[in-house]
């Protein structure tokens, strides 16, 4: 017996049947790592601890995560950000898992929230109704880290869809080889946290064919877990991303993140395209390689991060310190390093910014077509703000023109074959300091 299916065990369809599902599940681990699979209808079910078990989810299967926070439990991981991580479907330490099939895995994340009630931010402004709709809500209590995977290696997510995340919809932690192909993620937009894949200090990725749509990033890699654990050679192709805040996201506070090939992607309707950051002397982000991308920036009202940059590359100092490890002592004098970026379309409402502190060196601009379009709530931040959260630096473009580039504190920046159209009859000029 290779599988255990669902219908064979009387589990009752549209019923919390989170301990029935459990031990079947505990079956399939003690066996040496059965597929589960979830056959047509509506199965509902609290935390589960997959162990080494796989899951198959057949066409018009719905494995739905409880709408009740009390159906869920602490899985024992103490993480940096969240501290108690509270999951739907999770594993540590296992080998060789897999979440595949035609099916959908529903986190039921709009439970969590007060949906009714946007979080509108005090920027004396008014706000219309269009840009109050657009705001994000406030959550209750949630699930944290609703697919969560630790500690475990090869790992394939394929083919199934994953909708309305709480939080984090799959976070893999020092993991090794994963692989999450044509697999298509679809949260609500006025969810904030709900990214739609993060790796953290893990390696040896491969993302491809994958359709995602977020209330933050829809693909994130960070070490914000482990300060020192590098996240590492990782392959990003033939996707399509749409993000309230970044669609791809590189680094991030403290973290190390390093060899990371980005090909033939579209990212639309976004408030940010592709953001690197990287803290002034803690953090690193190096050799990554961005090629065949169609980037488009819209930007949203509410307090999301970004404010309609096609990209983003940051050397600030994020001084946030609300996270439970310490922040690393200086190890780096070079913080964002050998960026190359090819073959890049972009229709913008803010610029292309790379602001450093003479800490970025050796990025590449070649092949970069760039049109800049109006924008309808960046005058909410500031009509010529660069938002460069999680650091809380004011930095604005120069107010005696227009521009499709700045860039601050860059070493051996090179730009070739960059075609840039005019802006309202004014041309668009470069910033560079």
């Amino acid at each position: 017996m290779n599988s255990i299916n669902l219908s064979q065990r009387g589990i009752q369809q549209n019923a919390v049947e989170t301990e029935k599902i459990q031990a079947i599940l505990d079956e399939a681990t003690a066996a040496g790592g059965l597929t589960v699979v979830v056959p047509r209808g509506v199965y509902i079910s609290g935390t589960l601890n997959l162990g080494s078990a796989s899951l198959y989810l057949e066409k018009g299967a719905v494995l739905k995560a409880s709408p009740h926070l009390a159906d869920y439990r602490d899985n024992g991981f103490v993480h940096n950000e969240m501290q108690q991580t509270d999951s739907f479907l999770y594993s540590m330490s296992h080998y060789n898992i897999s979440i595949q099939g035609e099916g959908i895995i529903d986190l039921s994340g709009d439970s969590f929230y007060d949906m009714n009630t946007p979080n509108i931010p005090d920027y004396g402004i008014p706000f219309s109704e269009e840009q109050k709709a657009e705001c994000p809500r406030t959550f209750i209590q949630r699930p944290t880290q609703p697919i969560f995977f630790y500690d475990c290696r090869h790992i394939t997510v394929r083919d199934v869809k994953i909708v309305n995340a709480p939080c984090w919809t799959m976070a893999f932690h020092a993991c090794e080889d994963v692989r999450v192909m044509d697999v298509t993620i679809d949260n609500n937009l006025s969810i904030p946290n709900n990214d739609g894949m993060h790796f953290c200090g893990s390696r040896n990725i491969i993302i491809r064919g994958c359709n995602i749509s977020a209330g933050d990033d829809c693909i994130a890699l960070s070490s914000i877990t482990d300060w020192n654990r590098p996240c590492e050679n990782v392959v990003i192709s033939d996707c399509l991303l749409r993000s309230v805040s970044k669609a791809i996201s590189l680094g991030y506070m403290h973290s190390i993140v390093r060899n990371v090939c980005i090909s033939n992607c579209i990212i639309y309707d976004s408030q940010r395209g592709l953001c690197i950051m990287s803290s002034k002397g803690t953090g690193l982000v190096e050799h990554v390689t961005v090629n065949n991308l169609r980037i488009d920036t819209h930007v949203r009202a509410g307090n999301w991060w970004g404010n309609g940059e096609a990209i983003e590359i940051l050397g600030l100092y994020h001084n946030y310190e609300g996270y439970l490890f310490p922040i690393p002592a200086p190890r780096y004098q070079v913080n964002v390093r050998d960026i190359q970026l090819q073959n890049i379309t972009c229709t913008s409402e803010n610029v292309i910014a790379l602001v450093g502190d003479h800490n970025l060196e050796d990025i590449t601009l070649r092949g970069i077509y760039f049109e800049k379009k109006p924008s309808a709530n960046r005058y909410l931040k500031g009509d010529r703000r660069i938002d460069v959260s999680p650091s809380n630096a004011d930095v604005q473009v120069p107010a005696d023109g227009e521009y499709w580039l700045y860039a601050t504190g860059c070493q051996g920046l090179t730009m070739e074959q960059v075609a840039v159209k005019p802006f309202q009859g004014q041309t668009l000029q470069v910033y560079q300091a």
